[in-house]
């Protein structure tokens, strides 16, 4: 599972926090192996169990990579990173990408599909990669541009709420809300 995953477009955020996932090997046999330590962003080390007496000890803990899913506003639904290219930029057209707050906008000719992300963050991260994978791949059909001044948002939010799209949601920077204290 570990070898086959290639994920391009991974999960850097749930619900409003920073996350990883990781996968791990587990054992009923207790005298197979002794506990498992990880250590943590302050260096401390700390024991990997299971919650409760199950009898399970973890044998290795890897890294694991989640598909992030983007927000099709068009079909309302939520789709993959592979899904996005493929339907949204078909090579036989030039296109402009660019992000707006926590949304990436795929602009054909006078036809714009917007699609939302968890955060601002994960769109800069979207576009960057996409660049890189255009880039990769030789491909020369279309424009990059990031979120940069207020001016160009001024400008971009009355362009797509002429072209239908509600202002006020294209105002929001985030999908999800951070937790409280």
């Amino acid at each position: 599972m570990i070898d086959g995953n290639k994920i391009k477009f991974p999960v850097y955020y749930e619900n409003g926090e920073p996350s990883n996932y990781e996968i791990g090997l587990l054992t009923n046999q207790s005298s197979y192996q002794a506990s498992l330590f990880t250590t943590d962003e302050f260096g401390r080390n700390t024991t990997v169990k299971l919650e409760g007496t199950t009898g399970y000890v973890f044998l290795d803990l890897k890294p694991y990579l989640m598909e992030e899913k983007i927000q099709d506003w068009q079909t309302d639904k939520r789709i993959s990173y592979d899904e996005l290219l493929k339907t949204y930029c078909k090579q036989n057209t030039l296109k402009s990408i660019f992000t707006l707050n926590n949304k990436l906008v795929i602009q054909v000719d006078e036809e714009f599909n917007l699609f939302s992300l968890k955060n601002t963050e994960d769109s800069i991260r979207l576009l960057q990669i996409m660049e890189k994978d255009f880039m990769e791949s030789r491909r020369s059909d279309a424009f990059f541009v990031r979120d940069l001044s207020t001016t160009q948002r001024k400008w971009l939010y009355d362009l797509l709420e002429s072209h239908g799209y509600d202002r006020k949601t294209l105002y929001r920077q985030t999908t999800t809300f951070s937790k409280r204290n």
